[in-house]
């Protein structure tokens, strides 16, 4: 799998960030927790199997996480880093998937930006319930959120904050801990593929 990179400048200065990207349709952006990487994706398969069901993936290395420094931005990036990034790979609007905090910095992104938003997939998102009124703006989309049954970092109440308020908002458990993806790497990919294909046309 090929490896990537983007330049992308915030506060005068410039940072190479690297990504992996695979297959061609509507783009979908993979971040990765605060403890992986862009490899993460790649490794459980899901990066390969959101191809082969016709969607551009993109999986990113935020700054400080896998092979791209943290430059001027916080660890993470947060959602100035993807105002900047996704615009370098040619991103004008589709589905975002976060975990942790990454999933924290797609929703922050979603919520300034909900015409870009096609579709999100938050995993064990840390902060959202301090947020909550806000999704608002995103009823209508199709929103799934991923949890794992013990999760003992993000609180189900982060996930019950998003589907208080969209009614397009549905949960679902998966596997036992926060990185939920990792017990049980093929039904994640599964449910993950079957909801876009589902709510999307490629």
């Amino acid at each position: 799998m090929p490896d990537r990179y983007a330049e992308v400048e915030a506060g005068g200065r410039k940072v190479k960030v690297h990504y992996i990207e695979e297959g061609s349709g509507r783009p979908v952006v993979l971040v990765p927790g605060a403890s992986f990487s862009a490899r993460t994706w790649a490794e459980i398969g899901l990066v390969d199997a959101l191809a082969q069901a016709g969607f551009r993936a993109i999986s990113v290395d935020p700054p400080g996480q896998g092979e791209t420094p943290q430059g001027p931005f916080e660890f993470g990036g947060g959602r100035k880093f993807l105002e900047a990034f996704l615009p370098a790979v040619g991103f004008t609007r589709g589905a975002l998937l976060g975990a942790s905090l990454g999933g924290h910095n797609i929703a922050m992104y979603a919520l300034a930006h909900p015409d870009k938003v096609d579709a999100l997939i938050l995993v064990g998102a840390v902060g959202l319930e301090r947020h909550g009124p806000q999704f608002k703006v995103l009823s209508g989309k199709p929103i799934l959120l991923i949890w794992g049954s013990e999760d003992e970092v993000s609180p189900i109440s982060n996930a019950n904050a998003v589907t208080s308020r969209v009614a397009t908002a549905e949960l679902i458990r998966i596997g036992r801990r926060h990185a939920c993806y990792l017990d049980d790497p093929q039904g994640f990919v599964r449910v993950v593929v079957d909801f876009l294909t589902s709510r999307l046309s490629s």
